[in-house]
């Protein structure tokens, strides 16, 4: 996967702008060395959600656009957000209808301490909180 452009670094983190998609494997390398560039150090959990996240927006939506990793330090937890270009379709936790769709976000429910999504004019944001 190829970054297109490092919008720069957030508190602890960094927001980075992606120009393709990666495979489940290169997300498990990719967070890795991007957390560890600013000091995070993130457990199979956190890796997991952040691919989940990403497959989900490609999967569901327009992108991933924007992928954001940092440090919440008030909490002690690391924080994924992914960011897409479509504002109409919602996070679903699971369908009854439909087992095999919305298990990924019920993994994300429970793998996390916190996770949750904000939309806007451009889109919206998934994001997961894991404790450190």
């Amino acid at each position: 996967m190829r970054v297109m452009k490092m919008a720069g670094p957030l508190d602890q983190g960094l927001d980075l702008v992606l120009d393709a998609v990666p495979t489940p494997p290169e997300v498990d390398v990719w967070v890795r060395q991007v957390a560890g560039c600013v000091g995070i150090r993130p457990g199979d959990d956190f890796v997991r959600i952040a691919a989940e996240l990403i497959d989900n927006a490609h999967r569901h939506a327009d992108g991933p656009y924007r992928v954001r990793l940092w440090r919440v330090d008030d909490c002690d937890a690391l924080r994924v957000q992914v960011v897409d270009r479509s504002p109409s379709t919602l996070p679903v936790l699971g369908r009854p209808d439909v087992p095999a769709q919305g298990s990924g976000l019920v993994m994300v429910n429970r793998l996390s301490s916190h996770w949750g999504f904000e939309c806007d004019h451009d889109g919206k944001t998934v994001w997961a909180e894991v404790r450190s």
